[in-house]
This record gives C-alpha cells, structure tokens and sequence, in this order.
C-alpha cells in the first residue's frame, strides 16, 4: 500500500532520481513536448515545494515511488475559466507535479496519489481541486477523468518548459 507524506529535505536526492525519470518517460509520451531536466521540475523547485510543505511523496516498498506537490488556491495563469465550483482561492488548490517512477508504474500509484491529494482537499475544507494538463499528454488526461475530475477548458498557457501550449484544465469536486 502506498504511504503518503509531506517530503522532507532528507528526501531530495531520492525525489531528484524518481523524476528523472518521470520526465524521461513525459518526453517520450508527450513526444517532446512537456518537463525538461533543468528546466522544469528542478531541484530548486522541489526545494521550495519542501521550504513551503507542498511536497508529498508516495513511498512503496520503503522508497519514493510518486510525488506531487499541492499548493492552496488556483494558478493565476489559469485565467477565469468556467469552474463548476466557485469557491475563494482559500478554498482551492492546485496539484502540480503529479509523477510516478518508471520503476512502480502500471500499480495504480497515480491514482492513489490523486485519493491522497483529495484527502488532503477534505481535510483541510478545500471544495475543489484543479490542475492542468498539456494537450498532448492523453495518458493523463485518461487518468484525471477516470480519477472523476471535470474538463472545464482548453487554454494557450506559456511555461517555460513547453513555451506557448494548449492545456487543459480540469476541477475536482470535493
């Protein structure tokens, strides 16, 4: 059964190795398109994501096998879609970052993740969660529907690490 935490500095070089290899396997997916080493995720964001307590790690089998990091409010750079939930930004949060290593997937540990970040949204009175996903990325497209969240829209978001890109966004309920 996957255990999920908050990630504590002792677990960088771990998170740094489980996604290098996410972002090995996004390239391939996303024909590549999406995270790129030094660039996005880097180590100083999953500092940050640590300094700030949004890092959570899923560990299997007594090491990291998931991670993502869950932030209160929606992005900014999401716009005004049509949420189904209005809610206040202290209401919301974001999930970003969602990965699995190479190494455990095919275990439904993305999907578990997922359940813990709702867990997370309950517990703490949040009533949505949302999240985007690059439009060429249909492996998590397929897992974010199947997991019950809605398709709100599609937007041209720029990042870094894909430029100028057609994302779409979904909302979760909570």
């Amino acid at each position: 059964m996957l255990k999920i935490r908050q990630a504590v500095p002792e677990d960088m070089p771990a998170i740094l190795e489980l996604y290098d290899g996410v972002i090995d396997r996004f390239q391939a997916q996303t024909g590549g398109r999406g995270w790129r080493k030094g660039v996005y995720p880097t180590e100083a964001d999953f500092q940050k994501a640590i300094d700030t307590g949004t890092l959570y790690v899923g560990e299997l089998e007594g090491a990291p096998a998931a991670g993502m990091v869950v932030t209160q409010g929606t992005d900014k750079t999401y716009g005004n879609p049509p949420w189904r939930v209005d809610a206040p930004d202290e209401e919301t949060a974001v999930i970003h970052t969602l990965g699995v290593s190479p190494d455990f997937s095919g275990r439904g540990l993305a999907l578990e993740m997922i359940r813990g970040a709702v867990d997370l949204a309950r517990e703490r009175g949040w009533r949505a969660l949302r999240l985007d996903v690059l439009d060429s990325n249909t492996a998590a497209q397929r897992l974010y529907r199947r997991a019950g969240f809605a398709y709100i829209c599609t937007k041209k978001i720029f990042y870094e690490s894909v430029g100028l890109a057609d994302f779409l966004l979904y909302e979760y309920t909570v």
